[in-house]
């Protein structure tokens, strides 16, 4: 789904860079303390599973740099391109730098953070968009690097919605997470983790449709989980697939700690 950050999409930086720092600034903190706030021992049991899976917050918050490549492509219901993008993403950290170079529909874009200031070329002239917007496309284009560790956010509200068990037979715990600010407030998220730990699917309900997105490949890098091949899809009410909405591809990681 292209609409793929709740509430935290905008804080996904913030949330990365206290995951990052906290240990650095606190080296005593016990990894117990990041899930004081989660009340159901279900919903507190899956995700230190999930997490100790992916490879562990101590191992996450180690990272100082983080490249990857990002391709993905936004269909039409009709089956028809609607637009393509090619990325390579580079994040490090202490001090903190964001560069993402883009190939959309034939453009070349740069997108950076550097010194707290956002910035943007298209095709070398200076974008007119504001830090607001900028940050929020950031944001956008980076959250699902760090998608299972967000839902370590306070302000997210999470309860165990039972087990289930996907079209391909797999059995999966669900995880339904809402927010109780911000303008998506009104979004329900549902995440399904397979017996192992990983998030292999997530679906959204944003008011106006509703979204699935089967995680179809992992990757490691340096010791992290990461996604591979993603592909979302609108659905109806009941969850019956509608039509193909976007194929992502991610891959290239490479990770210094």
């Amino acid at each position: 789904m292209h609409r793929s950050a709740p509430a935290y999409a905008r804080l996904f930086l913030l949330i990365l860079l206290s995951s990052l720092f906290a240990c650095r600034s606190n080296p005593a903190m016990e990894e117990t303390d990041t899930y004081a706030h989660l009340q159901d021992p279900v919903v507190r049991d899956i995700l230190q599973k999930a997490i100790a899976y992916a490879g562990g917050l101590e191992t996450w918050r180690s990272i100082r740099r983080l490249q990857y490549t990002k391709d993905f492509s936004l269909l039409l219901e009709s089956g028809a391109l609607e637009k393509r993008y090619e990325q390579v993403h580079d994040y490090q950290y202490d001090p903190l730098r964001i560069e993402i170079r883009s190939l959309e529909n034939g453009d070349q874009i740069i997108t950076r953070l550097e010194d707290g200031i956002y910035s943007r070329t298209e095709n070398g002239q200076m974008s007119g968009l504001s830090q607001q917007a900028l940050e929020d496309a950031v944001n956008a284009s980076t959250y699902v690097v760090g998608m299972l560790f967000s839902l370590l956010d306070p302000a997210a509200v999470i309860l165990y919605a039972g087990k289930d068990t996907l079209p391909d037979k797999r059995a999966v715990d669900v995880l339904q997470v809402t927010y109780e600010n911000g303008a998506e407030a009104l979004d329900v998220w549902k995440y399904y983790f397979d017996e192992e730990g990983k998030i292999v699917a997530n679906w959204v309900d944003t008011g106006d449709h509703f979204s699935l997105v089967e995680n179809l490949t992992f990757e490691r890098a340096n010791g992290i989980l990461f996604n591979g091949i993603r592909k979302s899809y609108r659905v109806d009410s009941s969850g019956n697939k509608l039509y193909l909405r976007a194929e992502y591809t991610y891959g290239n990681y490479n990770v210094e700690r």
